[in-house]
């Protein structure tokens, strides 16, 4: 065997593994991602009151990012530390040291429980496999790992956004939260966008006309009227939109992929075949909408990359869905709260979708569909 038909057969072993480990701790993010966003808290809340304090001392101005940065070096060391940053315009993409840090040494078990059990699996090939070679490979497989980070920070935002540190801080028109790398602003996620200037109902419903891909991606849109809108086939993955008005419209096939409606009028919208993982529609009106053949089921994986989407599942806690549609969807929904009166679900696969027990007689499901779903309390 060459140098090149063992590098070939060592990744996809470890590939394999790698999805193993990403799996698992797919699994535990699920079991405890509510414990973990309860620990994130503190830490944050000291953060913001320094920021605060910053502001006050007049050595940062209003605030447009605070971003958690993985220490990329220290996890090879060890250590899946991140560093909590802090910019206004001026100091935006600039490097800086700071002494807050949360360390998530549940990321970094699963990574080095994998990271070992390749440097095992190289010694196997007797010196044809250089551990430099392997050592660089493994930093480019840190992302799928990494991501669990992100995940862990936003589902901590409704609980940060209520701190009084955090509503304390003065922030600019602008204004996000993100996860990512120390020292590349450009590499990171928003977890959470707030912007103050938005733009009017025409305005918005022309841009999103165009239906430009990747141009709404971790936006903030708010109190605008887009509806009767034909936006079918839009990519709105982590938008948020807020109070927004989009009766009547058309997004047929579009993505959705943790998409967050608040308190959005979403009646008679068609969301036929859309892709919506993760999305949210908490107290919205979607009375009436279609939601046929939609696909937003739970861990779901993309092996070649080792990304897990289906966390959380659809959120329609307390939302209206009187006659809306839901016929041969895949979707894994939490229904409690909602409104189900005439919801059809016929056809749909509803595997990992919780409803109230008080609803059994309220909806009209197969026995197969009654057995998938998780039936609790209020």
């Amino acid at each position: 065997m060459n140098r090149i038909e063992a590098w070939e057969q060592f990744t996809q072993e470890a590939l394999k593994y790698r999805n193993e480990q990403i799996r698992a701790l797919h699994d535990f993010f699920g079991r405890e991602k509510d414990q973990i966003a309860a620990d994130i808290v503190p830490i944050m809340d000291e953060f913001f009151q320094y920021a605060v304090q910053l502001q006050n001392l007049d050595l940062l101005k209003k605030c447009c990012v605070i971003k958690i940065s993985l220490l990329r070096t220290r996890l090879f060391e060890g250590h899946a530390e991140y560093m909590l940053e802090v910019f206004d315009h001026e100091t935006l993409g600039s490097t800086k040291i700071s002494p807050y840090r949360y360390e998530a040494r549940w990321v970094h078990d699963y990574f080095n429980d994998w990271s070992q059990a390749c440097e095992n699996k190289r010694k196997e090939y007797m010196g044809i496999i250089p551990p430099q070679s392997l050592d660089y490979w493994r930093r480019e497989q840190v992302d799928p790992f990494h991501v669990y980070m992100v995940h862990a920070v936003r589902h901590a935002v409704d609980r940060l956004i209520s701190l009084p540190s955090y509503q304390e801080l003065a922030k600019d028109t602008q204004f996000e939260i993100c996860v990512g790398e120390y020292g590349d602003i450009e590499l990171c996620e928003s977890v959470y966008c707030c912007n103050s200037r938005q733009k009017s109902s025409t305005a918005c419903k022309q841009w999103l006309d165009k239906k430009m891909e990747h141009e709404y991606v971790y936006e903030h849109i708010a109190d605008v009227d887009i509806s009767n809108g034909n936006y079918e086939g839009i990519q709105l993955n982590f938008t948020r939109l807020e109070r927004v008005r989009l009766s009547g419209s058309h997004l047929q096939s579009s993505y959705l992929l943790n998409s967050k409606f608040e308190s959005c009028d979403c009646s008679e919208v068609d969301f036929y075949g859309s892709v919506m993982f993760d999305a949210s529609f908490r107290e919205c009106n979607l009375e009436r909408a279609c939601f046929d053949e939609i696909t937003g089921g739970r861990d779901v994986m993309n092996e070649n990359y080792g990304l897990m989407f289906g966390i959380h599942g659809v959120q329609f806690q307390g939302a209206n869905l009187r006659a809306a549609s839901f016929q041969n969807a895949v979707i894994a929904g939490d229904f409690r709260g909602a409104l189900l009166e005439g919801t059809d679900f016929t056809g749909a696969d509803l595997a990992g979708s919780t409803m109230l027990s008080r609803d059994q007689s309220l909806v009209s499901l197969s026995e197969s569909q009654r057995q998938s779903i998780v039936w609790v309390e209020e």
